[in-house]
């Protein structure tokens, strides 16, 4: 959970997004092994990427991203009453980082915090552009959307803003609609020409 490398996308983007205000950002100690631990974050550090935090008893596994564009990583922890000790070595971290659960987000040792996010959030596959990427990061009501359509193709970024469980995407940079719908159904999000991005990670 260290910075890591900073260039004006993901400023920008932090800059509109992580300084929104964050209501109850401190709510508490939370039990980490009721399940409550699960689900979206984001990485202030990362804020074009995601963490997926999955609990199985007192397991817990985090795939992630820090870039859209990067492998996608895993990690694996162990739920210590209110928080959960993460093995970041994979990540060049150390073997047992204490991440404090307080119910709305993790926070580590260095004062870096995962708030946790909207369910939508993560990496999807286009079937019209199998060979692509999609990943969509959430805070509040505002959505990055980070995509390519092909390996050789350029990086485009769409905004969205949430609605629900829903999100409006802004496909104008794209040549498309202004404020396309998309729903998402807990594993993928449709839209209203039939097309469904599943996710996958």
């Amino acid at each position: 959970p260290q910075a890591t490398e900073g260039h004006a996308s993901r400023r920008s983007f932090a800059a509109g997004v992580f300084a929104l205000p964050f209501v109850g950002a401190m709510a508490g100690a939370a039990d980490a092994a009721d399940g409550a631990l699960a689900g979206e974050y984001l990485d202030p550090n990362h804020p074009r990427g995601f963490r997926t935090v999955t609990v199985s008893g007192n397991k817990a596994t985090i795939v992630g991203k820090d870039e859209p564009d990067r492998p996608t990583w895993k990690l694996n922890g162990e739920i210590d009453g209110n928080g959960v000790l993460i093995d970041f070595r994979p990540k060049g971290g150390p073997p047992n980082l204490l991440g404090k659960f307080d119910g709305e987000g993790v926070t580590f040792p260095d004062g870096n915090r995962w708030p946790k996010t909207a369910a939508i959030v993560g990496e999807y596959s286009d079937p019209n552009h199998p060979d692509g990427f999609r990943v969509v990061t959430a805070l509040k009501d505002q959505a990055l959307i980070v995509g390519a359509d092909g390996p050789k193709d350029a990086q485009w970024k769409l905004a969205g803003k949430m609605s629900g469980d829903n999100v409006l995407i802004d496909f104008s940079p794209k040549g498309g609609p202004k404020d396309l719908l998309g729903k998402f159904d807990g594993s993928g999000i449709v839209f209203p020409d039939g097309n469904r991005w599943p996710k996958v990670n």
